[in-house]
């Protein structure tokens, strides 16, 4: 089996919810794209890898294969596949309770979608952010980033409309 047909497997298994048989799958395209040389297959896979780990209990190497998928992003410039791969390290550090740098990494992933041209994965992200800033009790960095979230759909007039008063009051926007 090539590594395309792998990962398509993989991906199969994980929608029918069979963990660890998609965990054998994705670590074996993984290691098929890796050893072709194809980085930027290999770091699309370790990134949806890095989520099955999480899943399945296995937090650091989670880490570890985002982190390297966000390096290998980076050094190819592929920015949607960073943004991919800050927005899965920020699930994993908010669950973790490292709020901050889930925070951090959710900003970030929200502006290179922003640049990459995903409105829908901007705003889902902006969404996710603006809630945990809720959550922490900054009421008015929460009402700021869900404007963004709305921004970046192009919707909700009236609502953002709405949204914008206090943040005016307050020489935020």
């Amino acid at each position: 089996m090539n590594p395309d047909e792998q990962y398509a497997e993989a991906k199969k298994l994980y929608d029918a919810g069979q963990l660890n048989d998609a965990l054998r799958a994705f670590e074996q395209a993984h290691a098929a794209y890796a050893a072709q040389d194809d980085r930027e297959h290999a770091a699309a896979v370790a990134n949806d890898l890095g989520v099955v780990y999480y899943l399945a209990g296995r937090r650091d190497d989670a880490h570890k294969i985002l982190q390297d998928a966000l390096t290998t992003f980076e050094q190819l410039g592929n920015v949607l596949g960073q943004a991919k791969a800050l927005g899965n390290l920020a699930r994993l550090q908010e669950r973790a309770g490292d709020r901050e740098g889930a925070e951090r990494n959710y900003q970030r992933a929200a502006e290179l979608f922003h640049q990459g041209g995903e409105k829908e994965f901007e705003a889902t992200t902006y969404r996710v952010l603006s809630q945990m800033q809720l959550q922490r009790g900054r009421w008015l960095e929460s009402l700021a980033t869900y404007d963004r979230a709305l921004a970046a759909k192009g919707g909700a007039g009236a609502l953002r409309g709405f949204l914008q008063i206090p943040l005016r009051l307050l020489g935020i926007r």
